[in-house]
C-alpha cells in the first residue's frame, strides 16, 4: 500500500508513514485502500467495517459510500446498498457510476420505476453507455413497456453492434410484439456473432417454427443441444420439429433425450406415444401412455390416448 500523502510504500497495519509521518490510522484514503484490499480478496464484511470507519471519520466521503454500496450489493443486501448509494450521490462529483449501480440494485428489488429513473439519470450524464441503455431496456421490458424497451435496446446495439445480449433481448421483444421475421433477423445476428449462444439458437428455432421453416428450425434446435448437451427444451423442440415433418423415429429419439434428463416428464411420454401411433407401433404407444399416467394421472392428453388406444383393440360389431 501507499501513503496517501507522499506515496511511499507502507504496511497495511502501519499507524504512521515512516517517510512523511502522516497519521494513517485516521486517514480516510488509507482506510479506503485497506478496505479495497479486503474487498478484492473477497473479505466483504471486513471491507464494509473499514468503509464504515472511513465515513464516520469523514461523513462527506462519497467514495467510501459508493464502494460500501458495491460491497453490500455483492453481498445481496440490496436495500442497504440503495440507501448507501443515495448517500454517495450527495457529494459525488461524477455520479454516473453511482446512478448506474443504484439502478441495478433497484432493479434487483423489483423497483422498476426507481431503476428507470436511475438509469435515465445515468444516461443523461453518459449517453454513450451501451450497457446503461441495455439495462434501461430491461427495466422497461420487465415493466411491460415493449416500445420503450425496444428503443433502448436498439440504442445499445447502435453503440455496440456486437452486443449479443442486447440483440438477443431485442429479438425476444420483437417476438412478443408479433414481429417474427424481425425477431429472426436479430437471433441470426446473435448466432453469427456467437455460435455457442444456446438460448439464441433455441429462440431462433422457435421463431422459425412459427414461420413454418421446419428444416431450419431443426438445424437450430440441433445446434442448441450440441452447444449444451443437458438443455432439455432443445431436445423437446427438436422432437416437436421432427414430429411436424413426419420424421417420427427421429422425434422419438429426441424425446428420449429429454427423458434422460427428466425421466418423469409425462408430456414427453405423450408425444412419444403419438409418434408410435403414427408408426403403427401400438404396443409402444400403450407403454408410453401408461408411463405418462403413472407420473401424472391427470394428464388429459394421456387419458385421451389411453381411451383411443383401448378402442383400437376393441373388436368392431357387425355393421359398424
Amino acid at each position: 500500500m501507499d501513503c496517501p500523502k507522499c506515496k511511499a510504500a507502507v504496511s497495511a497495519r502501519a499507524k504512521f508513514c515512516d517517510q512523511c509521518g502522516v497519521n494513517l490510522g485516521n486517514n480516510v484514503e488509507f482506510i479506503h485502500q485497506r478496505a479495497l484490499d479486503h474487498y478484492h480478496r473477497g473479505l466483504i464484511d471486513e471491507a464494509i467495517k473499514l468503509w464504515d470507519e472511513a465515513v464516520t471519520l469523514t461523513p462527506g466521503f462519497s467514495k467510501g459510500y459508493y464502494y460500501k454500496g458495491l460491497a453490500l450489493y455483492d453481498r445481496g443486501d440490496l436495500q442497504q446498498a440503495i440507501d448507501v448509494f443515495n448517500k454517495a450521490l450527495a457529494g459525488e462529483k461524477e455520479p454516473f457510476r453511482v446512478y448506474f449501480k443504484l439502478g441495478m440494485a433497484q432493479y434487483g428489488l423489483g423497483d422498476l420505476a426507481g431503476s428507470i429513473e436511475s438509469f435515465s439519470k445515468a444516461l443523461s450524464l453518459n449517453p454513450g453507455s451501451a450497457e446503461t441503455h441495455y439495462r434501461l431496456g430491461l427495466s422497461y421490458l420487465r415493466n411491460s413497456d415493449l416500445d420503450r424497451a425496444r428503443e433502448e435496446l436498439a440504442a445499445a446495439i447502435k453503440i455496440n453492434p456486437q452486443y449479443t445480449r442486447a440483440l438477443y433481448i431485442l429479438g425476444m421483444v420483437l417476438s412478443q410484439q408479433g414481429q417474427v421475421e424481425e425477431a429472426i433477423e436479430q437471433f441470426r445476428l446473435v448466432v453469427e456473432i456467437s455460435p455457442s449462444y444456446t438460448a439464441a439458437r433455441f429462440e431462433l428455432g422457435m421463431a422459425l417454427m412459427k414461420t413454418g421453416d421446419l428444416s431450419d428450425a431443426i438445424e437450430q434446435f440441433r445446434g442448441s443441444v450440441e452447444n449444451s448437451s443437458r438443455f432439455a427444451p432443445g431436445y423437446y423442440m427438436l422432437g416437436e420439429a421432427y414430429r411436424k415433418t413426419g420424421e417420427f423415429s427421429e422425434a422419438i429419439s429426441s424425446y428420449n433425450e429429454v427423458l434422460k434428463l427428466n425421466p418423469k416428464d409425462s408430456d414427453t411420454f405423450v408425444r412419444i406415444a403419438e409418434c408410435y401411433m403414427q408408426l403403427d407401433l401400438l404396443d409402444g404407444a400403450r407403454d408410453a401412455v401408461a408411463k405418462a399416467l403413472s407420473f401424472n394421472p391427470n394428464n388429459r392428453d394421456a387419458r385421451y390416448l389411453e381411451k383411443h388406444l383401448g378402442e383400437l383393440k376393441t373388436p368392431h360389431k357387425p355393421g359398424f
